[in-house]
């Protein structure tokens, strides 16, 4: 073997290992995918066939959902932390609500001590929607989560509350304030474990609009 074979060799060589060092360099890091809890799902998550009836005082009558459909997504943050997380939309026939679907997605974990790392949120008929449940915030501290979301506050986790002849447990009471003015007022949600919402107070224009469950058949 001559000393220029060699050479060409040896050069061959460094340049397959300098290219397979790159190529590892530059592979993409695998990124995390957040899954909703069966801890928050027990709250917030129903399937079709499920009902709730409602009394609402501002039509001083009862008011119906019944779940139609699910789909199932997996959507992609690309806000601070990068990661994937799993989307749920439960779709409504409804009369006499403004209620279309509820929205629950997943939220990151990494820095969470809570499996609870999931958002629910209320969207109607008229293109408006609320945050309704985040649990991953600690109780009794506001948080601004939006213009259109306002302020949102864990007020408090009920052990029992009763409710138009029924109890229900470890029911969770939150809260959102109109902080930027938007129009919507202020809401107070209650979420009962295994029935989903069960009591809404809005406030807005000094009026006060009561949406409260009469009766239930969820369906998990």
């Amino acid at each position: 073997m001559t000393n220029r074979l060699f050479n060409n060799i040896i050069i061959l060589i460094v340049l397959i290992t300098s290219n397979l060092i790159m190529g590892c360099g530059q592979r993409a890091t695998p990124k995390p995918s957040y899954k909703i809890s069966d801890e928050f799902k027990a709250y917030c998550l129903f399937q079709p066939g499920s009902t709730w009836d409602y009394y609402t005082s501002d039509s001083n009558d009862t008011a119906s959902l019944q779940l139609e459909g699910i789909t199932e997504d997996v959507w992609y943050n690309n806000a601070g932390e990068l990661y994937f997380y799993e989307a749920i939309n439960m779709y409504f026939d409804t009369t006499n609500l403004n209620t279309t679907y509820w929205q629950i997605t997943a939220g990151s974990t990494k820095n969470s001590s809570s499996t609870m790392n999931s958002i629910m949120r209320i969207f109607n008929a008229d293109g408006s929607f609320r945050l309704v449940f985040d649990a991953s915030y600690p109780l009794g501290e506001e948080q601004l989560v939006g213009e259109n979301e306002g302020a949102y506050t864990n007020i408090e986790i009920i052990p029992t509350m009763e409710l138009r002849g029924n109890t229900y447990s470890e029911v969770y009471h939150s809260k959102v304030t109109d902080y930027y003015n938007q129009g919507f007022g202020d809401f107070d949600f209650y979420i009962a474990k295994n029935h989903g919402i069960i009591k809404i107070q809005n406030i807005v224009n000094n009026d006060t609009i009561i949406t409260e469950l009469i009766n239930s058949s969820p369906i998990q």
